[in-house]
């Protein structure tokens, strides 16, 4: 009689459990749209020039050079393209870390950094969060150039001459 019992058990909880199943059809759907650009080859690996600069131009901290400008080419964007965040990383100064800081070594110029601006000529800090950069408007289906200056600045005075040398990485976000 137990073993009945135990049996009828079993029979029960197989019974149970194939009455809660059902053959059933999920759809899935979505659209993936064609929002993000590709760095023109040309915007890839360059170099800013910033020029043969005279320490005297570096009287006080905050003296800057001249702005140099350079572009950053992204293309081809796709058809829903709306914007863009670009933020520049690199090795902070150690007096601004809102500047790239200029390579050492026995022959490198001292006491200044890097700064890169936007089109507006607003400073871009180094390593800014994505949370800070502001959004670029982009026209989608089409190149778009993205102006900016870099210059060096005096962080420390007085300045010592040399080669000036820095790297920088740019990052891009697509809305």
């Amino acid at each position: 009689m137990i073993n009945r019992f135990n049996a009828l058990g079993y029979l029960l909880t197989l019974v149970c459990a194939s009455s809660f199943a059902a053959d059933s059809t999920i759809t899935i759907r979505g659209h993936v749209r064609d929002n993000v650009c590709v760095v023109a080859s040309e915007s890839k690996d360059f170099t800013v020039n910033l020029m043969r600069n005279a320490t005297k131009q570096f009287h006080a901290i905050g003296a800057a050079t001249p702005l140099v400008p350079f572009r950053i080419v992204l293309s081809p964007c796709g058809d829903s393209v709306k914007a863009v965040k670009l933020g520049f990383s690199g090795p902070q100064d150690r007096d601004n870390s809102n500047l790239l800081r200029i390579d050492g070594g026995a022959s490198a110029a001292a006491g200044m950094a890097v700064q890169i601006l936007n089109r507006q000529q607003e400073m871009l800090p180094i390593n800014a969060p994505s949370s800070s950069i502001q959004w670029t408007r982009l026209t989608a289906g089409q190149a778009n150039t993205l102006d900016f200056y870099a210059r060096l600045v005096a962080t420390r005075v007085p300045v010592t001459a040399g080669r000036v040398y820095a790297t920088a990485t740019f990052t891009l976000e697509f809305e």
